[in-house]
């Protein structure tokens, strides 16, 4: 049994980020064995661009390659590709603040909870009034043991522990599916629809997934209208069975529509990300993001400079870029329809 990781920071006033905005979080869950440790090791290890704090349990239990370690202090390493993993030690929240606040150029965090937690304290304790100017909880992650899912099912609480951990999270990581049936596959989907609606699945060998879905809204910022045409040059492109599909349009979209149209894509789209000229405001670029379950659209400004264009980039399973429907959705959102 790990050391109790919910109780209050030490401060009680509001924290206010050293960057002038709250850090972007996501916290990553999932029981025992599921496969956490082995995603955290790929965003350790990967070129996503981004200076990640990472907070993990023990560091005994990652494998840091050896190369990219440039020192370590009590509790922490820093990494060659900019990142920086900490320890928790005790009070998950205070080791946050102490990332947070030590002066260290951090854009996004990955928090990973223990494999026995429930997520339910840890959102809450997010969403305290004092840490709304220091960090954002971006997106809750839940990694799955396709294989152990129904190990111990007689165990009636620890069935309900892994449901509730899949039920908080935005996204889930199907894990290990190459050491099961496609039909168990199909029973864990069924299993998992049966209690909760919409939740997207994507499955994966050894955590093997995009960054793209992982930290894609944290890496979200002003230049993505004009770096989407470059990033994702065709409408419709994939790699290892995942797909991107643009859209792009030079009419003001009716934000209702939109948010309407985003809360009825296929579950197997996993990111909605874009900015575009609403019908409510045409002189302001504004921003949609779609995480999982969650949908938010926040003002960037006033156009300026940039094209008053609409661009609108999903990142789903392959079978989900059906450019024809995706087509017909957007387009009914715009404003002379």
């Amino acid at each position: 049994m790990t050391d109790p990781i919910l109780e209050p920071g030490a401060i009680t006033e509001p924290i206010v980020s050293p960057r002038g905005v709250p850090v972007p979080v996501t916290m990553l869950t999932g029981f025992l064995g599921a496969g956490k440790t082995t995603l955290l090791n790929r965003i350790l290890n990967g070129d996503h661009g981004l200076k990640v704090g990472v907070l993990v349990n023990d560091f005994g239990a990652v494998n840091i390659d050896a190369e990219l370690v440039e020192g370590a202090t009590e509790n922490t390493i820093r990494l060659t590709n900019g990142c920086v993993c900490c320890e928790v030690r005790g009070d998950l929240i205070t080791s946050l603040e102490d990332l947070l606040l030590s002066g260290q150029e951090i854009d996004y965090v990955i928090l990973e909870a223990s494999g026995i937690a429930d997520p339910e304290g840890i959102v809450m304790t997010f969403l305290d009034a004092k840490y709304e100017q220091l960090l954002r909880l971006d997106s809750i992650i839940c990694v799955v043991d396709a294989e152990g899912l129904f190990v111990d099912r007689e165990h009636a609480g620890l069935a309900q522990l892994k449901l509730r951990q899949i039920g908080f999270a935005d996204l889930v990581i199907l894990n290990k599916v190459d050491l099961v049936e496609r039909s168990h596959v199909q029973i864990i989907k069924d299993w998992i629809g049966t209690h909760l609606r919409r939740v997207r699945i994507v499955e994966a060998v050894n955590c093997d997934a995009p960054y793209e879905i992982l930290l894609s809204v944290g890496r979200f910022d002003a230049s993505f209208g004009e770096d989407v045409s470059r990033d994702v040059p065709t409408q419709h492109s994939q790699t290892s069975g995942f797909g991107t599909w643009h859209y792009t349009s030079g009419d003001p979209l009716s934000l209702i529509a939109l948010r309407d149209a985003i809360k009825r894509l296929p579950s197997s789209v996993y990111r909605c990300k874009g900015i575009v000229m609403t019908a409510e405001k045409p002189e302001e670029r504004t921003v949609v993001q779609a995480v999982g379950r969650r949908t938010s659209t926040k003002p960037l400004g006033p156009w300026g400079d940039h094209p008053r264009r609409s661009n609108i980039v999903l990142i789903g399973a392959e079978a989900a870029m059906d450019s024809g429907e995706l087509q017909q959705i957007f387009d009914d959102c715009r404003s002379d329809r």
